[in-house]
């Protein structure tokens, strides 16, 4: 468990605990890994309108998964969504892809990979 992870669990639980009307949410390039998304995945989902995970070059198919099943969410407020420079590769964009056909709320990707 890495310490990102951790701060990021400590945020997942602030925004569990204190529901706020948060409209956007950047984390870019700040390190985040699988781990680190799968603590903050549902909640941001379900709190923010604009989520920035660009420059996040940890982050990989099974970080994806955890987004995937929370805008696959009916709670999803996610409105944009940003991933660019991120190397999701098929299997990322295969699992990303099954997330957004069920949502509801998603009405921009950003999204550019470095393997591009």
């Amino acid at each position: 468990f890495s310490s990102a992870a951790a701060g990021l669990s400590s945020l997942s639980d602030l925004f569990q605990n204190s529901p706020m009307n948060l409209k956007y949410l950047f984390l870019e390039g700040c390190s985040i890994n699988d781990e680190g998304l799968h603590a903050l995945a549902e909640v941001a989902a379900n709190q923010c309108k604009v989520l920035h995970l660009d420059e996040n070059e940890s982050i990989t198919s099974t970080g994806l998964s955890y987004l995937s099943s929370s805008i696959r969410s009916y709670s999803c407020r996610v409105e944009t969504l940003y991933l660019q420079n991120i190397t999701i590769g098929d299997d990322g964009l295969e699992v990303l892809a099954q997330g957004l056909a069920d949502n509801k709320s998603v009405r921009s990707l950003h999204w550019v990979d470095l393997d591009s």
